[in-house]
């Protein structure tokens, strides 16, 4: 509470700079008396209006003891002044009246440019806690939206539609891997440097990763779940600080370079666009066939195998009495075509336990030379650990010797056919399954080059004994083949048109489930795709030495896509279709739904032949157009040709593109 002192003159005198002081200063005595008349006049008034009070009630006045006024005055008269006692008892021998208390001066505020010095400022109101709508004149920046936080997540596992085992199981393993997580972020974030604490995981992220591990194995493995959590577990245990630091070096580098391109393969397919018409495209095609034979020592048949190759093959097989080695756990069986008289048994040795899966070598990090096993991609154990991770009833075979598939249908060259049109190319591609003759066929499909039409899919019935469709693979189930209607029963030649599948301009693959019919063997089959093609027809494909061997088909003309892109280790390494297709197309073939496989659909895989292919002839003309080439009036002029008849392409640039 502060008190007018104007009665006390001020101690810095003319020199004062205060902001209305509460001293005296000369002029303020003229003023000073008739204020203080009024308020005593005024003084008893105000009394009797408090007395009596008000409507809003009665108002409390301002008491102030005249002792602790004197004593405040002393106080500061003796403080700022050297004036003698008696001046001081004068001054205060005046009535002393209560007033208010002075307010604060209010607080400087910049003012504008041209606004007057003695404009009165406004009184002081506390500051408000700045807002959007406080602002004046520009309007204030948007604040950045905050970054999206990751979901909290507890160490719980996630909820599925279909569990693959109890919630304790899962429950123990997911604690089983984080704990490994935490034990080897640990280790890397003791002596990791300010640039390498980018790779150290907080509490969360580890939590993340341990649930999107286990979840993965949960959907894509729920048949060997158990195996393949502990299998993972057991690898990270046997992970040391530095292979883990090189592991998530790798990931990290793998996402900013995904980042950077711009998640390319998450993009829309590549597009195919020759700007050539149909007949010169072939025309092109042709240009790339690939000559087979050199090739029979990788399983392809340039030539029909002779009566004696077939007799002799025939008389290995009578000696070997159906001993053959299993496919796929390497097991030696007996196998009876016809069955077995005493139990009517197709095969011996009991139940086949195996791994569907490939295998691979897990990564190691950079220096170190431990040993790392192999493990196997349908499960994840290490090679040896078990016999396997599936069991079916019987073992199968399969053999590739030419001589011994002609044993059972001989192979046969495609006839002269004056009805295949000449400006087209077919596509074909066929899935097998296993018999007690080894690989039989069991559906062949084929499509026009390049437009993707389908002109022939069946389901083939094959001659031997069914012993396993390989449905993983072929996608032909059991009830496909028992409930197919005949191909011979329809009056109708063309294929069932019921959930068919189409091809766009740029080659976009659909698939759906077919209702096919079904022809009564595989020569009967070969017989259809006869009717499709002649001698000089390109057959385009993925590895075509399995198809042509599975028709027994002797055609020369062919365009595989194996050696169109051959792999970099060359023959008999290859690159499997689906990787050819997301490497060069950005399309995504094969696609496993759900816990079961559906397996492959020849169309589609045949449609994606073909599609490679023409991407191949795309870039061969873009190629020929950098060094002359034109189209002219349809048909294709060398550089410095008129066109017309005299086109064509040099030998120049067919040796050039060969090399």
């Amino acid at each position: 509470m502060s008190i007018a002192l104007k009665h006390i003159p001020c101690p810095a005198g003319d020199k004062c700079t205060a902001f209305q002081c509460i001293f005296g200063h000369k002029g303020d005595q003229a003023q000073e008396a008739p204020s203080t008349a009024a308020q005593g006049g005024n003084s008893q008034k105000q009394a009797r209006e408090d007395d009596h009070g008000s409507s809003d009630g009665p108002r409390k006045r301002l008491r102030v003891a005249q002792g602790d006024a004197v004593k405040t005055a002393r106080d500061s008269s003796q403080q700022g002044t050297n004036k003698t006692p008696d001046e001081t008892t004068k001054r205060l021998a005046k009535p002393l009246t209560a007033t208010r208390p002075v307010s604060p001066p209010p607080l400087s505020r910049s003012r504008p440019s041209g606004a007057a010095a003695d404009t009165p400022q406004a009184p002081f109101v506390p500051p408000k806690k700045p807002t959007t709508a406080s602002f004046t004149g520009t309007k204030p920046p948007e604040p950045a939206p905050p970054a999206a936080k990751k979901k909290t997540e507890s160490l719980n596992p996630r909820l599925l539609k279909s569990s693959p085992a109890s919630h304790e199981t899962r429950l123990k393993l997911l604690r089983l891997m984080h704990n490994e997580f935490v034990r080897l972020n640990t280790e890397i974030k003791k002596d990791a440097s300010e640039q390498e604490l980018r790779i150290v995981l907080s509490d969360q992220e580890l939590i993340s990763r341990a649930l999107d591990e286990e979840q993965k194995a949960a959907v894509e493995k729920p048949a060997v779940y158990p195996n393949v959590m502990k299998n993972k577990v057991m690898q990270y245990k046997r992970m040391g600080a530095a292979q883990w630091k090189s592991e998530r070096e790798k990931e990290l580098q793998g996402a900013q370079q995904k980042s950077a391109a711009g998640n390319l393969s998450d993009g829309p397919p590549k597009k195919i666009a020759t700007g050539l018409p149909q007949a010169k495209e072939v025309e092109l095609l042709r240009r790339i066939i690939t000559p087979i034979q050199s090739l029979s020592k990788h399983g392809y048949v340039p030539t029909v195998p002779t009566d004696n190759a077939i007799d002799e093959a025939r008389k290995g097989v009578k000696a070997a009495k159906g001993w053959e080695v299993c496919d796929r756990c390497r097991q030696r069986f007996q196998v009876f075509p016809g069955r077995r008289e005493e139990d009517g048994a197709l095969t011996s040795g009991g139940s086949c336990n195996f791994h569907w899966g490939k295998t691979y070598v897990p990564p190691k990090a950079p220096g170190d030379r431990s040993r790392v096993a192999k493990r196997y991609q349908c499960c994840g154990q290490e090679v040896g650990d078990s016999v396997g991770c599936i069991t079916h009833d019987h073992h199968v075979y399969k053999t590739t010797d030419a001589a011994r598939l002609a044993a059972v249908l001989n192979f046969a060259e495609t006839p002269a056919n004056d009805l295949a049109p000449i400006d087209k190319a077919v596509c074909f591609d066929c899935e097998m399954g296993y018999t007690v003759h080894g690989m039989e066929l069991i559906r062949l499909t084929a499509t026009a080059w390049p437009d993707g039409k389908e002109l022939l899919d069946v389901l083939v019935q094959p001659l031997g004994e069914i012993l396993d469709l390989n449905s993983r693979y072929s996608g032909v189930w059991p009830d496909d083949l028992a409930q197919a209607p005949s191909w011979a029963d329809s009056l109708d030649p063309t294929p069932s048109k019921s959930g068919e599948e189409t091809g766009s301009e740029e080659g976009e693959i659909k698939s759906t489930k077919k209702n096919l019919k079904k022809v009564s063997s595989p020569e009967v089959a070969r017989d259809l795709l006869f009717s499709l093609i002649s001698p000089s027809t390109p057959l385009v494909g993925h590895g075509l030495e399995n198809d042509l061997n599975a028709v027994r088909v002797v055609h020369q003309n062919v365009v595989d896509t194996v050696l169109l892109y051959p792999h970099q280790a060359g023959l008999p390494y290859r690159y499997g279709l689906k990787k050819l297709m997301q490497d060069h197309l950005n399309r995504k073939i094969q696609q496993e739904t759900g816990p079961k496989a559906l397996g492959h659909d020849s169309a589609e895989d045949a449609r994606a032949a073909g599609d490679l292919a023409r991407l191949k002839v795309m870039n061969l003309w873009q190629d020929m157009r950098r060094v002359g080439y034109r189209l002219v009036d349809g048909e294709i002029t060398a550089p410095g040709a008129s066109g017309g008849k005299n086109g064509g392409l040099t030998e120049e640039f067919l040796e050039e593109k060969a090399t």
